[in-house]
């Protein structure tokens, strides 16, 4: 499972189990980036890789921090709605209690009117007394609407206490859920001052080792220098390499007198690769992407500009790299400097996986997605184990974070 996700946390309308679960992936990236760079730590100080691991941790607390912030903010909404909930109870409670006290009293007077009422008279005798049989029939009908009544207000305030016991019920429930919302608001301070903390902690580690890694100027921009190198001498050959597969695959279509570049079965494959954009595997099993594609300023040189055609996945010693989509493997190489390399064909589209110590598969063979192409390797000098991960349509390179499930 990957931890790589950048969030955004501009929407409030989401639920608090999204909430959790984005705060949960983060976490474990925090704790992953915190695990690499406890077992890089000794060669911190010669290591631009340690430095963007390092940022990358910042930007993951960072955002865990809005994630908290959220959290309490959505916790405070609802502490005030219980808080609303429980005023409405208690009114309710108190009109309730009124009616009640209202009913019994009524029953009461009536209880007693009846009682001083029978003290003088028989119901039986009452009837029989009437001067006629229309007078009888009225006297029966009046002492069964009486008895009716006084059932009914028998009635009413039984169902004026159950009323009234459930509301104490709910209202009690409410008082409850107000303790526990009100002392998950205070941890998840705590939790943000722990964190604001920690992230000033980092910045003050970042700024440190820049200052050190400055000092060294001039081996630096060496290094830099021949990444550059090694980077353009990677995209020279990825090209030689496409122009190849497109050419064999031309004159595959002119053998079968075929009006199009591609075979129907490169087109399916093709069709498929670019229906699962955003939906891809990732390269590793486990990883956190350190640099993204395109134009970026220099980590510690101001001024400094670099281009990467790709992205940078740090990774644990000897993982396993793993094809992201069904391909068939084209060509295999080795670049001075970043270890094997490895370009898949899918049709249009192709993948390329630099920083290879041990290779698993050979040139022609049919892969499946996640199947292992190998184990990355790992630079000893600055201790660090990094994937350089490429997608191209044609001769177009794309942004493979763009199509990497949550690589974003």
């Amino acid at each position: 499972m990957f931890f790589g996700i950048i969030l955004s946390f501009s929407v409030f309308s989401q639920t608090k189990e999204e909430l959790k679960k984005q705060k949960s992936n983060i976490e474990k990236e925090i704790n992953y980036t915190t695990n690499l760079l406890n077992k890089t730590e000794a060669n911190k100080i010669k290591s631009l890789s340690y430095l963007r691991v390092l940022e990358k941790q910042i930007s993951n607390k960072e955002s865990l921090l809005n994630a908290l912030n959220i959290e309490i903010s959505l916790l405070i909404k609802q502490i005030r709605k219980t808080e609303r909930t429980i005023t409405e109870t208690q009114k309710s409670i108190i009109d309730e209690q009124k009616e009640l006290v209202l009913l019994k009293s009524e029953y009461a007077k009536m209880i007693y009117a009846c009682f001083k009422e029978q003290g003088n008279r028989n119901d039986l005798m009452f009837i029989i007394s009437a001067e006629d049989f229309n007078q009888a029939y009225k006297r029966i009908v009046y002492l069964k609407q009486y008895a009716s009544f006084r059932k009914n207000q028998i009635n009413k305030i039984i169902e004026s206490q159950k009323k009234l016991s459930v509301k104490e019920g709910v209202l009690i429930n409410k008082n409850n859920q107000l303790i526990l919302e009100s002392a998950s608001k205070m941890n998840l301070i705590d939790e943000k001052k722990q964190e604001l903390n920690s992230i000033a902690d980092t910045q003050q580690e970042k700024q440190e080792l820049v200052k050190k890694l400055s000092k060294s100027e001039k081996v630096f921009k060496k290094q830099l220098n021949d990444k550059q190198k090694r980077a353009e001498a990677l995209d020279n050959e990825i090209r030689k390499i496409i122009t190849e597969e497109i050419r064999k695959a031309r004159d595959e279509a002119e053998k079968k007198n075929k009006g199009f570049a591609l075979t129907p079965e490169a087109m399916a494959l093709s069709s498929e690769f670019n229906n699962n954009k955003g939906k891809l595997p990732w390269p590793l099993e486990k990883g956190v992407i350190i640099q993204g594609y395109g134009k970026q300023n220099h980590t510690v040189f101001y001024g400094i500009e670099t281009f990467n055609n790709g992205i940078d996945i740090v990774t644990d010693v000897n993982m396993d790299i793993r094809a992201v989509f069904d391909g068939t493997v084209s060509r295999i190489f080795f670049i001075k400097g970043e270890g094997k390399a490895i370009l898949l064909n899918h049709g249009e589209y192709f993948s390329v996986y630099s920083g290879l110590k041990e290779v698993s598969v050979k040139v022609g063979d049919k892969l499946l997605a996640k199947e292992k192409l190998g184990i990355v390797f790992t630079q000893e000098i600055e201790g660090k184990t990094e994937l350089h991960f490429e997608i191209w349509k044609g001769y177009d390179k794309q942004d493979p974070s763009k199509w990497l499930f949550k690589a974003y």
